[in-house]
């Protein structure tokens, strides 16, 4: 039996009715950040644990980032936090975190690794950031005495714009007549762009290295 999808039946509708099928608008980047309810320190008990139930050659977790997130007073000015509990074992252990790439924005991440009690036990360099796939990131492995790291967001990045090109192949055949057909391959260029926001997506991805113990 022949499905129609509830846009085709809007469209033999009427064109009025066809708009509310539209593809929605992403969400767009946040350049401002006014909360008066920040704290001066990361809820430790809050935190969220990047341990996974079973032993996963790649375990990743995405935060979003938005009006509901919790904020601290910092140097700079009140900004968004995500705090993640490091792995319980930190051997043959590396991690990414960063924000993550979306349509229209991308929270500029500051990752900074905490010991047990919340005191900052190592910082990152702004030349430790950049794209490694879809997410602005910073990539380390955990050393003994860290057992947190705190996302905010680098607030001299926030209304920049971020600007990329995303490279793909399209391919198109022909048929003629005999049953034969014509193929071909060309490449496809797009442009993005993209604005450095206080709400958007961080994501923390832990790559295991023992390879015995995956399942």
């Amino acid at each position: 039996m022949m499905q129609i999808r509830p846009c085709a039946l809007a469209g033999l509708a009427g064109a009025g009715l066809l708009a509310s099928c539209a593809t929605p608008a992403p969400p767009p980047a946040v350049t401002a950040f006014t909360r008066a309810n920040c704290v001066a320190a990361p809820d430790l008990a809050a935190a969220i644990s990047l341990t996974p139930d079973s032993k996963k050659a790649v375990y990743t977790v995405t935060t979003p980032v938005n009006a509901d997130t919790p904020c601290l007073s910092q140097a700079g000015g009140a900004k968004p936090y995500v705090l993640y509990a490091l792995p319980a074992d930190i051997q043959d252990k590396s991690l990414i975190i960063g924000g993550l790439l979306e349509m229209a924005r991308i929270v500029p991440p500051a990752v900074t690794l905490l010991d047990r009690q919340g005191a900052v036990v190592r910082a990152f360099e702004a030349s430790d950031y950049y794209f490694r796939g879809p997410v602005y990131s910073v990539q380390f492995v955990p050393r003994a005495g860290e057992a947190y790291a705190l996302v905010t967001v680098d607030t001299n990045r926030v209304g920049q714009r971020y600007d990329s090109i995303a490279i793909s192949t399209s391919t198109a055949a022909t048929y003629v007549t005999g049953g034969g057909a014509v193929s071909w391959t060309s490449g496809v260029d797009s442009s993005q762009s993209r604005v450095f926001s206080y709400e958007g997506s961080i994501q923390a991805a832990v790559f295991d290295g023992d390879k015995s113990k995956k399942r």
